[in-house]
């Protein structure tokens, strides 16, 4: 696991495969986080990871479900200034754009881009406010 300056921890975390993992300068990790690291996870400078999120690069492709199932391995990354809500589920070939907002709960299926608010199972944009 690759450490940015000034990486905040509050409290427990697991990183499954640490060597995936590559963490900006001034990262929040609050208690619970759950990183895969399998296929690699890249998280920029300033970005958040709410307690209980769970950040995960390796799993089973849904849409092979009642087939022979697959496996999706892809990396994730999450931009710089980034907000990850409390239990939100990254899912594999993820890439959340800098500064975006995810909700709490949310599971996010495809990539957010940069300064978006995105909620929900599975998530979808938010209207933004003017």
């Amino acid at each position: 696991m690759l450490f940015g300056k000034r990486v905040e921890i509050f409290g427990p975390f697991t990183v499954l495969v640490p060597g995936g993992v590559r963490l900006g300068r001034n990262v929040a990790i609050n208690h619970g986080v759950f990183l895969n690291g399998g296929c690699g996870i890249e998280i920029g400078d300033d970005a958040v990871l709410s307690a209980r999120c769970m950040i995960i690069d390796v799993g089973l492709d849904p849409s092979t479900f009642g087939e022979t199932i697959a496996y999706r391995n892809a990396p994730i990354r999450i931009g710089s200034r980034a907000w990850i809500g409390a239990s939100a589920i990254i899912l594999p070939g993820v890439t959340i754009g800098d500064g975006a907002i995810i909700g709490a709960g949310s599971v996010v299926t495809r990539d957010v881009p940069q300064g978006q608010t995105w909620a929900g199972n599975p998530a979808r944009a938010l209207p933004t406010r003017s």
